[in-house]
């Protein structure tokens, strides 16, 4: 019996200490937005965030402070119609889902624009309508239109390699799309569904227990989920390595980034952070 119970005291030790519970302050940083919906961090620490009421988009340095600005509402370039999804990779380029006006607009590390996806770069589709976007470490694009249930690819050069039918997988709603390393993460909030993709169209998997959470983000080892009153980390198959709560839960959350032990939460009026420990 005791060696029964010092069996399972060892085992309760290991998975205690493989997931912890700890908490975390967030601290608003730069000042309030007005309909922010997506937010990309450049390796340098400037922060770009897209402000859907105000058809424009951000830069922030990493104090916060914000350093730039483009767009206002139009359908020419450096002009919007709802923007709700950015991405800056690296920095050197930076894609904008256009929702409204139907395309994806390019821009390059100076801020100016380069050049539009519209449906004519499609094959066999005269409608488009991005919604979401993420960049592969190769520099692929993939951008999300709900109308049709499709990701479509763009490579590194910009020219369309192929399409995904999200419909045979039953991915039926996409709230966030993501990478984790070169794996597409897509979320579907409504279901509380996690679908993991190759970026060459591959399924993998899906991963259930995400009821709730508000967001999603990937990191080349890890999956992070948001909800209103904690921070989830998880293996990239979905195993539970740790959770961070929350001293307030937040309301209308509408992104998540993390960057090595800094966490980025994004409210459609505010930006948040916080150190990860």
């Amino acid at each position: 019996m005791l060696k029964l119970f010092s069996i399972l005291l060892l085992f309760l030790s290991v998975f205690l200490s493989e997931t912890p519970d700890r908490n975390i302050t967030l601290s608003p940083l730069g000042s309030s937005l007005d309909g922010a919906t997506s937010i990309s961090i450049i390796p340098t620490g400037d922060i770009y965030i897209t402000e859907r009421n105000r058809h424009r988009f951000l830069i922030l340095n990493s104090s916060g402070i914000r350093i730039d600005s483009v767009g206002r509402q139009g359908r020419g370039d450096y002009q919007f119609d709802s923007p709700v999804s950015i991405n800056a990779t690296n920095g050197l380029k930076i894609y904008v889902a256009d929702k409204n006006n139907n395309r994806v607009q390019m821009f390059d590390r100076r801020h100016q624009y380069l050049s539009s996806f519209t449906s004519e770069k499609l094959e066999r589709q005269d409608r488009f309508k991005p919604t979401l976007l993420t960049v592969s470490p190769s520099n692929e694009l993939f951008v999300y239109d709900p109308d049709r249930f499709l990701l479509h690819k763009f490579d590194s050069n910009g020219n369309y390699s192929r399409e995904f039918n999200l419909r045979q997988y039953r991915v039926r709603n996409l709230s966030h799309l993501k990478m984790s390393g070169f794996v597409l993460l897509l979320f579907d909030n409504r279901e509380g569904l996690l679908h993991r993709f190759q970026s060459d169209g591959r399924y993998l998997n899906f991963i259930a227990g995400f009821d709730g959470a508000k967001a999603i983000s990937g990191t080349p080892n890890h999956i992070w989920a948001l909800f209103e009153d904690r921070l989830e980390k998880f293996s990239h198959r979905g195993a539970s390595l740790a959770t961070y709560s929350f001293n307030e839960p937040l309301q209308n959350i509408t992104d998540l980034f993390v960057s090595g032990n800094r966490l980025y939460v994004l409210t459609s009026n505010q930006l948040y952070t916080a150190i990860i420990e």
